[in-house]
Order: structure tokens, then C-alpha cells, then sequence
């Protein structure tokens, strides 16, 4: 009996084990972890700074076991690069970048600042020279920031134990790499190059064999993509569009100057300044200290026009201050300043077109304005014939205005027009600001130039 039982127990559990086995391989497999996958294409610029920056939070705080970066790109602004490999070094979450056809220039950094990196067969990684545009084309930065880009290349490599000589040697090589560059030269690396010699950890091909790699094959993958936001940023820290906004920004408010009241010049002009230190203040390159030195600038200026006139000392300081935030307000302050340094070289390039563009917008508006009176205040346009009796006659004719009462026909900016012994003149004020409709006295002439002040 004993024996009986005992093969049927066996039998039983033999069918249970073999169900058990018939249903497991039914049942779907296991999710296990989670993999945020970051799309990295295009020009490495400062708004895409923050893009990265709010993955990685995103990845940490929804507790993500990877962020994988999916590279291709030309490269871009160093002083985005670094702000992008400072990122990510101080993420706790395990980053791989996935180098699929290229990372070239401040590529090559932020693939260096992944705690590991695979490439897609045919991929290449290098060529880091920072460069600058000049009138003869693209040419190599000054030596001073070409040795600090190295010293973060290499820096960036060894933390995460890859070869600080191969690294540098993406900038410049400064002794030969039996088998690699020859001295002086710049290293661009293969697929197969970078995985003999460490700096790749594998050739992989495709998303599901970057995945086993990491040993998440099974793990939820979330695709992270750019917001509206974001978008709008890269828009405003374009430096075309930057340029823009400077230059419509200026002519705005010098042509509210140049109109009685608070206008839709006014308006425009302050809109696109604030969108000019706005975009800089999300991508971290202006603070508060470069929009005080604007409104600094701003005020300097006004206390040439409406307070002394012709004193020129209030105006350039003004100019000055303003061409200096503006410039500023387009460096980066997380790298090493030098006047060699491709951002630099391009900020101030960007300043100097925004001037000339006002320049000309300046030249053209004064042409526009001088035709309508009421809309030129700053134009006095009393004219005298030519010929020393009539020049005479017409000084002696504005000098018996003095001591004269009258109305002002529009506001004093400081010029504007004043209705006299029942004639309209341009007259300009003794430096107040004087609204339409008050009524004013005649103090002084000068030349063509009537001065008047409020009773």
C-alpha cells in the first residue's frame, strides 16, 4: 500500500511540475527596471542645456535604473557641451551614450561624460579642435582655449577610466599614438578603432542589443522628448535670432524717444529686450548683474537727453553700459574667459551686427521722421534763408520772444512745439520734462533753439 501511495504522489507531482512548466512559458515575461531613452541630434547649443538637465532629473526622481543617449551630432558651442557634461557627471543614474553615426566636436565630450558608451557600426567620435568663424571660413581657436578644452577632455575621459591621451588627442595630439595620429594631429575615431583601444565598450547595432547590454532587456523604455518650452528657448538662443531681438529692441525705444507719450515703439522695443535677456537667463549666460548694467545704461542715457543735453559724458557711459550687457549677457561665465574662445568670438560678432543693423535703422528712421513734425521732436526745424540780414533778422525776431507766455501743443521730450503770440514754434526745454497742454515762458534763444520752461 505504501508503495502505491508512494507512485502516485510521484505521478501527481511530475504533472503538477510539468503544468507549472506549460503555463510559465504562456505568461509574458517579466517587466524589470525602467531605461529613459534621450534623443541627442543636432547642434549642441545652450537651449538644449536644459533639455538634458530636466531628463536626468526626471530619470532620478522617477527612480530609472539608466538613461541611455542616443548620439548624433556635428558638435556646437563649447560652453553648452560643458554645462551638458557637468550634468551628467553629477547624475547618480547610470548614463550610456550610444554614439549611432557620429559624435563630432563637444559630442565627443558629452559621450566622454557617460559612465559608459557603445557605438552603432560605421559611427565615428572626435575631431574636438574648438573653431571660430572669421571672414576666411572656420579656423582653430587661439592656444590658450584649445589647451583648456584638452585638459576637459581628458579630465572627462579619466574619471571614467578611459585613455586621457586618446581623449586629448581628439583636440590635438601632443606626442604620437603608435597606431593611432601622429603628433599634432587631430583623432577621429572608428566604431572598431574606439573598441580596441577602450574607449568604446561594444559595437551594437540596435536598440534591443543596447538593451541586453545593459542587462535590461526586459525594462520599460520611456522616450523623452523636448517641450514646448524647451523649444521656445532654442528659438530665442539662436544667435540669428538673438542678433534680432537686440537690434528691434533698441530701435524700439529710440523711436518711443522720439514720440510724444508711451506708444507701441516703447512696447516692442522692451518686449524684444525682454526676450533677448530672457532666453540668455534660462540658458544661464545673463544674471541679474548684466540686466541691471541694460537699465543702467538705459537711465545714463536718459540723463543725457532730458536732463543735459549736449554734455555727451551721460551718453557714452550709457552706451557703453549697454553694448557691455549685451555682450556679456551672451558669455558663458562656466568657462574660462578669453577673447580667443569661439563663444566669445561669436558674441562679439553678434553684438557688432545688432549695432550696425540699429545703425542703419537709426539712419532710416531719421529720414522717415524728419518728414512729419509732430513725430520729431528731437529735429528742430525752424530754417533761415541764407544771407546775413535775414540770419539777423530772424535771431532778432526769436529773441524778442523772450519773456513770452505760451501753450505747449505736445510734450517736451525735451523738444516739441508751443503755440506763441498765436504761432506755432519748435522750442526745447531747460531740461525738464514738460507735458502737452502746460503753459510755459519763453527764458532764453540760442541760435535757432527757443528754451522754454513751466510757469
Amino acid at each position: 500500500m505504501k508503495a502505491y501511495r508512494s507512485g502516485i504522489f510521484i505521478v501527481l507531482s511530475l504533472i503538477f511540475s510539468l503544468g507549472s512548466h506549460l503555463i510559465g512559458e504562456n505568461e509574458e515575461p517579466v517587466t524589470a527596471g525602467k531605461v529613459l531613452w534621450v534623443p541627442f541630434e543636432g547642434t549642441v547649443e545652450l537651449g538644449l542645456s536644459p533639455f538634458v538637465q530636466r531628463s536626468l532629473r526626471y530619470a532620478e526622481e522617477n527612480n530609472f535604473d539608466a538613461v541611455v543617449f542616443e548620439v548624433d551630432t556635428f558638435g556646437g558651442r563649447v560652453d553648452a557641451a560643458v554645462d551638458i557634461r557637468d550634468a551628467i557627471m553629477d547624475s547618480p543614474v547610470l548614463t550610456l551614450a550610444w554614439v549611432n553615426k557620429r559624435a563630432i566636436s563637444a559630442g565627443a565630450l558629452i559621450s566622454l561624460a557617460c559612465d559608459k558608451i557603445v557605438f552603432a557600426g560605421g559611427s565615428t567620435m572626435g575631431a574636438a579642435t574648438p573653431v571660430q568663424a572669421g571672414g576666411e571660413g572656420a579656423q582653430d581657436a587661439g592656444k590658450k582655449f584649445v589647451s583648456y578644452f584638452r585638459g576637459e577632455m581628458g579630465a572627462t575621459a579619466e574619471r571614467n577610466g578611459r585613455s586621457r591621451e586618446i581623449a586629448e588627442a581628439m583636440v590635438m595630439a601632443s606626442k604620437e599614438i603608435p597606431g593611432l595620429i601622429a603628433e599634432g594631429e587631430v583623432l577621429t575615431l572608428t566604431d572598431k578603432m574606439a573598441l580596441e583601444h577602450g574607449i568604446s565598450d561594444a559595437t551594437l547595432n540596435h536598440r534591443t542589443e543596447v538593451l541586453k547590454f545593459l542587462e535590461l532587456e526586459n525594462a520599460l523604455v520611456e522616450e523623452f522628448e523636448i517641450s514646448w518650452a524647451e523649444s521656445i528657448v532654442r528659438f530665442l538662443t539662436d544667435p540669428t535670432v538673438a542678433g534680432l531681438l537686440m537690434s528691434a529692441g533698441i530701435l524700439g525705444l529710440i523711436l518711443e524717444i522720439q514720440s510724444p507719450g508711451f506708444g507701441v515703439p516703447g512696447i516692442v522695443g522692451l518686449s524684444c529686450l525682454g526676450l533677448y535677456f530672457f532666453g540668455k537667463f534660462i540658458v544661464n549666460l545673463a544674471g541679474l548683474e548684466e540686466v541691471l548694467l541694460f537699465i543702467l545704461g538705459l537711465i545714463l542715457i536718459g540723463v543725457e537727453i532730458f536732463v543735459a543735453p549736449g554734455t555727451f559724458l551721460f551718453a557714452i557711459a550709457g552706451i557703453l553700459c549697454v553694448v557691455g550687457a549685451l555682450f556679456w549677457a551672451g558669455v558663458s561665465p562656466n568657462i574660462p574667459f578669453s577673447i580667443s574662445a569661439p563663444d566669445v568670438q561669436d558674441q562679439l560678432q553678434s553684438v557688432a551686427i545688432g549695432l550696425v543693423v540699429t545703425l542703419f535703422g537709426m539712419v532710416i528712421l531719421y529720414f522717415l521722421l524728419r518728414k512729419r513734425p509732430n513725430r520729431t521732436p528731437l529735429v528742430l526745424r525752424t530754417s533761415l534763408e541764407k544771407g546775413g540780414g535775414e540770419e539777423r533778422g530772424a535771431r532778432d525776431s526769436l529773441q524778442s520772444l523772450i519773456g513770452k507766455q505760451g501753450l505747449l501743443l505736445s510734450d517736451l521730450r525735451p523738444v516739441g512745439r508751443a503755440e506763441i503770440d498765436g504761432k506755432s514754434y519748435q522750442v526745447v526745454s531747460d531740461g525738464a520734462f514738460l507735458e502737452r497742454g502746460r503753459k510755459i515762458e519763453v527764458i532764453d534763444t540760442e541760435g535757432v533753439r527757443i528754451i522754454v520752461r513751466a510757469i
